[in-house]
Parts: structure tokens; sequence; C-alpha cells
């Protein structure tokens, strides 16, 4: 029994990918920081409020990087259009490049991610899925 709703669970996911219904939104707030030569404190990361935002529709994605700007009084965020997205389909983690910023973030299965800027700086923490 246990096997006929595993078979019904994969078999519902594959319809949704083909039929084009998959999306998933997820939240990925930054726990923790490192520069080159620098680690965030968690007082710096707590006023910054760094945090990742993915929107994945199918082929397509959109990364927002977020975080705290003092002179606006509110969390701002940069949108940028991915350009590849990986999947390792026998693990599930997911990786997502924008290639001009020089920018990637893997998701691993588990949820925990790893964002690359692309400059020397490297955020890490743990994802929720919004939707």
């Amino acid at each position: 029994m246990k096997l006929f709703y595993k078979a019904m669970i994969i078999i519902s996911f594959s319809t949704s990918f083909i039929t084009g219904s998959h999306a998933l939104e997820y939240f990925c707030p930054v726990s923790k920081k490192q520069d080159f030569d620098n680690s965030y404190t968690l007082e710096q990361l707590s006023n910054s409020m760094f945090s990742v935002k993915v929107n994945h529709r199918d082929n397509l994605a959109t990364i927002s990087r977020c975080s705290y700007v003092s002179s606006q009084g509110k969390v701002t965020c940069d949108d940028y259009q991915v350009d590849y997205i990986h999947k390792d389909t026998n693990v599930g983690h997911v990786k997502y490049y924008y290639f001009n910023g020089q920018f990637d973030l893997q998701i691993f299965s588990n949820l925990d991610f790893i964002e690359n800027n692309g400059r020397g700086s490297i955020g890490f923490g743990s994802c929720s899925i919004v939707n």
C-alpha cells in the first residue's frame, strides 16, 4: 500500500511538471555571512536583514537579493532574471545562476542554501517554501 501512495505522489509531481503548473517561492534569510577577511556578527546580520527570495516557475526564475537600506528606512530588493537553472535529479539540489552579476544561489534538498554574490561574499542559511 505504501508503494501505491509513493507512486501516486510521483505521478502527481510529474504531471505538474509536464503541464507547466510547477511553481515554487523560497524565502531565504541569511544567518551567516562571510567576506574574504570578515565574518559578519549577529548584530550586523540582524541590522542588515540580508535575504534572498526565489520565484521559480517552470524553467524560469527570478532571484531577489534583499537588505535593509537605512536611508530608506526599509528592506529593499534587487531583482535578477536567472540565466540558468541546474537541478540535480539524484538528490534534489537546485542551483540558480545569474551570469552578468557573477551571482549564484544553491538550495539543497534540506532547504539549506549558499549564496555566492560573485564579489567575495558568501551567505548561508535555511530557506522556507512560501507557497
